[in-house]
């Protein structure tokens, strides 16, 4: 088995410099680990990044998360690997034999994204099953209305933050669902293959139902795997990013779905 692991630089050094070390002493070669950069305030020279890791790319903008994988395999030759991993740099592999175990797993062939078990420390629950069942339409729009105004943004946030804790505090057992938890996904060659040339209409926000979406669309379906399982430690990135901002990428993100899904 062969993996390419995607990952997103946003000034954030330490924490990218520290989960290249990590999925370099547990995955025994058969990872490599591609950073794009997304932010680079400073201009640190990120030369030991690339010699960690064999691959940084700048493509002189923000182009977004899923963007960063979507670009990276439409102008790069990914054909080698077995799995294309898109992940935050905010996790953590407690379980040593995390990649060893995916290789040696089986999965069906109508299989196109592959979900981990993924452990919230901020809300001490399991963050997958994500979506088992598409989002209806009208949810969308509500949330979307609800992002439109910053107040009602913060109260949904935080509550949402309330119901997550203990809400899904022991683990579920593996089962096929709509979409992954966003903060790290695996895809299949098969399904790589087939969105190669995609592009996501926005920068953050939404990924899960745009691939949950990009699954049904091309016959391949989302498996969540109990087997396998990464420690998540909640968004040291986007928490830079004010919550009027967020809030306007969320209504983005929501409207651009139900533009490009749901019409």
């Amino acid at each position: 088995m062969k993996c390419l692991n995607i990952i997103v630089y946003y000034d954030n050094r330490k924490e990218v410099a520290e989960y290249i070390s990590e999925v370099t002493q547990i995955s025994d070669g058969t990872v490599d680990v591609a950073v794009v950069i997304n932010k680079n305030t400073h201009k640190d020279n990120l030369e030991d990044l690339c010699t960690a890791c064999g691959k940084l790319v700048d493509y002189g903008e923000n182009v977004g998360y899923l963007n960063s994988m979507l670009r990276y395999i439409r102008e790069n030759d990914v054909s080698q690997y077995d799995y294309i991993i898109l992940s935050n740099t905010d996790i953590h592999y407690e379980m040593k034999s995390f990649f060893s175990r995916l290789a040696e797993n089986r999965y069906n062939p109508d299989i196109g994204c592959i979900a981990p078990s993924v452990f919230s420390t901020m809300t001490q629950s399991y963050q997958n099953p994500h979506y088992v069942e598409r989002i209806p339409k009208e949810k969308f729009k509500r949330l979307a209305r609800i992002f439109s105004h910053p107040s009602l943004g913060l109260l949904y946030l935080r509550l949402s933050e309330w119901k997550a804790k203990g809400e899904t505090s022991e683990k579920k057992s593996s089962c096929y669902v709509y979409s992954p938890n966003g903060s790290y996904m695996i895809f299949t060659k098969e399904f790589i293959a087939r969105i190669k040339g995609y592009e996501y209409g926005v920068k953050l926000y939404s990924e899960e139902s745009c691939i949950g979406e990009l699954l049904c669309k091309n016959g391949l379906r989302c498996f969540y795997d109990e087997s396998i399982e990464v420690i998540h430690e909640e968004s040291t990135v986007t928490g830079k990013i004010n919550y009027r901002e967020r809030f306007a990428a969320w209504r983005e993100s929501i409207e651009y779905i139900l533009h490009e899904f749901y019409s």
